[in-house]
């Protein structure tokens, strides 16, 4: 795995006082292996982009108290149309 540090030191564009620019798709792995550990990965056969989403949603579940209330009630909202659907 390619560390940050070393992307830093050895890779990154020298920009003065400002951070050195990153790719998104670099940013996103470097969170995934940092946050969900190298070893993490998706099981299903989706696309790069498909398997962004699953792992934003899983850094975000993991770490923000804030996103997993706002699933829970995301959750209870569709339970309740769907309950409703059925009347």
């Amino acid at each position: 795995m390619k560390t940050l540090t070393s992307w830093l030191q050895n890779d990154a564009k020298d920009c003065g006082l400002c951070d050195p620019p990153m790719r998104a798709q670099e940013a996103v792995d470097f969170l995934k292996n940092y946050l969900l550990g190298e070893n993490w990965y998706v099981t299903m056969p989706q696309n790069t982009e498909q398997c962004n989403t699953a792992i934003v949603i899983e850094i975000l579940c993991k770490y923000s108290p804030e996103f997993r209330k706002e699933l829970k009630e995301a959750k209870k909202e569709k339970k309740r149309r769907e309950k409703n659907k059925h009347i």
